[in-house]
């Protein structure tokens, strides 16, 4: 829904834009007269009414490329694909071996916390990974089934999955 409703923005925002630069066109551009139809409207006007909502288009596709959404979804089971335990050893164990370090660093942080919770920016602080870093990661283990996330107030509260946290 987000994404397509920052599509419909962008491209009304786009066509406002594409107006803007037609009638700047019309009106002369940056040299003479134009058409002659007089000053009804400040052609300064019509440039900014081009540029400002190409601009704004720009900084919205940059912020969703850089900050892509986490899914607010919580798994209740563990899922098919998740590994069984093996004899003496852990799912924890099991899963830490295939995750890079700085997913590690993260599993390793909410498995020390108390009831395996955190807040995402308590992660952040824990782990020494920077604001975005610590979003993709966790990002990642969310799409994985590894961790669920929670609105919470201005953060999020990330949470072991429950396949994993049984084992504590």
């Amino acid at each position: 829904m987000e994404k397509k409703l920052l599509a419909l923005v962008s491209v009304v925002l786009i066509i406002i834009s594409i107006v803007g630069l037609a009638f700047f066109a019309s009106e002369g551009g940056f040299g003479g007269r134009g058409l002659g139809r007089g000053d009804t409207f400040p052609r300064s006007l019509w440039l900014i009414l081009f540029i400002v909502p190409l601009v704004v288009v720009i900084l919205v596709v940059i912020y969703a490329v850089a900050f892509p959404t986490i899914e607010q979804k919580k798994t209740e089971t563990q899922p098919d694909w998740a590994p069984k335990e093996t004899e003496g050893e852990s799912t924890l164990t099991a899963i830490m071996r295939v995750l890079n370090e700085d997913e590690r660093k993260v599993v390793e942080a909410l498995a020390a916390a108390e009831g395996n919770t955190m807040l995402q920016k308590d992660i952040r602080w824990k782990t020494g990974l920077t604001r975005v870093k610590t979003h993709r990661v966790l990002a990642r283990l969310v799409g994985r089934g590894i961790v669920s996330a929670e609105k919470y107030y201005s953060t999020n509260k990330i949470m072991l999955a429950d396949w994993l946290r049984k084992e504590r």
